[in-house]
């Protein structure tokens, strides 16, 4: 089946691309970060990265193509400062640490839409769900100073899709590989004069690996499927003003082990998430306001050797106001208005959110921020948030050096199921939860050179008060939990065909009681080359490493070192071939204790375009 369809595509491809004779292989150079590169992430408005001061990491189409991996959060694994952990492959739990922070310190958002998933014992998101195709671009913003979304101490990560560029294009791929995975994807997009969009659909099934050690009987692989449907429609109905909507569904299927009590290692868990947005923006060269309305639902059914283990279903709403003020050319008013309504099951939270912050400009290489946040919970009250930032650009006859630094606060309210779960206890020891509350600051330095050397270095260092965690119950720490490293980014050009993209992360986080947090390496680090020797041809390395982790018992986990890579050959404008390894010297590694990783697999695809 899967060499049926590779073979279609081909033939379909050739036949449509004869009369194209322009090569689609990406210019490497651009993998080299730029002062002018355009972010949103940071105030919710595009800047380019000369007048932003807080640590932002981004990941484009074209880096995500050429490491070539199925879900995203095995991209994101390259990203400064990002450690993945995975309980057994594709589609098992995953979660993303950002400066030593847990997964669900971390916003995700897609599209604009916040896909949280509420029905978690902490609120996160499913990560492992999250398909890279279509992918178009990942911003992450790191550290306590995401002031307008509302953002706890990880930060947050913004995940763009395609949207259209040409009168109309139709994409098709297709792939196999190891542990007979296949993965299709199709998509169809177009503009016109005041019409765009782009609808996108997705399918991975894989049989996997016998994930758990503790699978001593059973010893089944365990499989996973999921189907993602994307659809991204826009009208331009005048100059100043548009109108869009963005609907997103993943259904996905999950085979694992250990599940139940006492533990069962045939357990399977059926997914479903769905996200909409509408959305209208009115702008003009002075004023930008957007007013839009997000939804995401999801529901989760756990099965036990086939009899239903849980059941849950869960819910979030937003209505946001977000708009800018120019008053000037030097001077900027930002602010917003958010409602958001959370339920899961028969529980429910309302809270409000308002934020506005001030930006400046002076003398053409001086930017500063200021900015305030208060959100209004029914469960908790009022809490102040707040967010200031410097960034100083010098300009040299070499290059440029950007100094910068920030400071910002957060908090996090309990989940509605840490808060329900200790309500049916009856136990004295269980007080009732506050919100924590998170503060840091980072101050760093960039060289952008003209022969397109990058080199930044940033020292961070935050806390977290009353962190709430698991003992017997969920409790809150008497002490302050800490985050404190330096993370450095290195990106240069070997020669014209050549780019190396590099990072290294120190981490010393310890939790209020001074051990050191588990699954969070002290020292990772990332080396990527990306070669192009021929043209159309481009070849993609990257070697990461992690070491210092130690489980939640205080137990050392092994350093590992894990190789991948890829090669992707554009035969003509609208097709393009490749094969990619991962974990080409099939290192035994362990990222979460009694769990296994992937060996070396080999993956080959084609893509097509018309």
């Amino acid at each position: 089946m899967k060499k049926t369809i590779l073979t279609a595509a081909i033939l379909a491809a050739s036949g449509a691309t004869a009369a194209q004779t322009s090569d689609n292989s990406a210019d490497i150079h651009a993998l080299l970060p730029s002062l002018e590169t355009m972010v949103v992430i940071s105030s919710r408005q595009e800047q380019p990265m000369r007048e932003v001061a807080t640590s932002i990491a981004v990941l484009d189409e074209s880096q995500i193509k050429a490491r070539g991996f199925t879900a995203l959060a095995d991209a994101l694994r390259a990203m400064p400062s990002v450690s993945i952990t995975n309980t057994g492959g594709m589609g098992s739990p995953t979660s993303i640490r950002v400066r030593g922070e847990s997964g669900y310190r971390t916003m995700v958002r897609i599209d604009g839409v916040d896909v949280t998933d509420p029905t978690g014992p902490q609120a996160s998101a499913q990560l492992q769900h999250i398909m890279s195709a279509d992918v178009a671009r990942v911003e992450l913003l790191r550290g306590p100073q995401g002031l307008m979304y509302g953002a706890d101490a990880g930060g947050v990560l913004n995940v763009a899709t395609t949207s259209a560029q040409e009168d109309m294009q139709i994409k098709v791929s297709a792939e196999g590989g190891s542990y007979d995975s296949q993965r299709y994807n199709a998509s169809v997009g177009g503009q016109g004069e005041t019409l765009d969009y782009f609808i996108g659909a997705s399918y991975v099934d894989t049989d996997g690996f016998s994930a758990s050690t503790n699978d001593e009987i059973l010893l089944d692989n365990d499989g996973y499927e999921n189907t993602t449907l994307h659809a991204r429609v826009g009208w331009d109905i005048s100059q100043a003003l548009r109108v869009e909507a963005v609907v997103r569904d993943t259904d996905a299927t999950n085979e694992f082990d250990r599940c139940s009590w006492p533990y069962q290692d045939d357990c399977v868990g059926d997914f479903e998430q769905t996200n909409t947005r509408l959305s209208a923006t009115y702008q003009t060269d002075r004023f930008s306001n957007e007013l839009a309305y997000s939804n995401t639902d999801v529901a989760r059914i756990n099965h036990a050797e086939g009899v239903v283990s849980y059941d849950t279903q869960g819910e979030i709403e937003k209505l946001e106001w977000l708009g800018s003020a120019k008053l000037n050319e030097a001077h900027t008013l930002a602010y917003g208005l958010e409602q958001r309504e959370d339920t899961v099951l028969e529980l429910n939270r309302d809270q409000w959110g308002a934020f506005a912050e001030y930006q400046g400009k002076f003398a053409n290489n001086v930017y500063l921020t200021a900015g305030v946040r208060r959100d209004d919970s029914d469960d908790f009250g009022d809490y102040d948030t707040y967010r200031i930032s410097g960034a100083y650009v010098l300009d040299l006859a070499a290059g440029s050096l950007k100094f910068k630094t920030s400071y910002g606060t957060g908090f996090r309210a309990p989940s509605l199921f840490e808060i329900d779960y200790n309500r049916q206890q009856s136990n004295p020891d269980l007080a009732p939860l506050t919100p924590e509350e998170s503060a840091g600051w980072d101050a760093g330095v960039e060289y952008y050179a003209n022969s397109g050397l990058h080199l930044d270095v940033v020292y961070f260092d935050q806390t977290i008060e009353r962190e709430i965690e698991w003992n017997g119950g969920y409790v809150q720490s008497l002490g302050e939990s800490t985050s404190q490293g330096v993370e450095v980014a290195l990106d240069f050009p070997l020669a014209d065909w050549a780019v190396v993209n590099a990072n290294y992360t120190y981490t010393d986080a310890k939790t209020a009681e001074g051990s050191v947090r588990a699954r969070q390496p002290e020292n990772m680090a990332n080396v990527g080359l990306t070669l192009q020797p021929l043209q159309g041809l481009t070849a993609s390395f990257n070697l990461r490493s992690a070491e210092g982790t130690q489980d939640r018992f205080g137990n050392p986990i092994a350093s590992y070192q894990v190789l991948d890579a890829s090669i992707r050959y554009a035969v003509s404008a609208g097709l393009s071939v490749y094969v990619r390894g991962e974990n080409i010297t099939d290192q035994d590694y362990v990222e979460v204790p009694d769990y296994r990783t992937a060996g070396a697999s080999a993956y080959a695809g084609v893509e097509v375009s018309f």
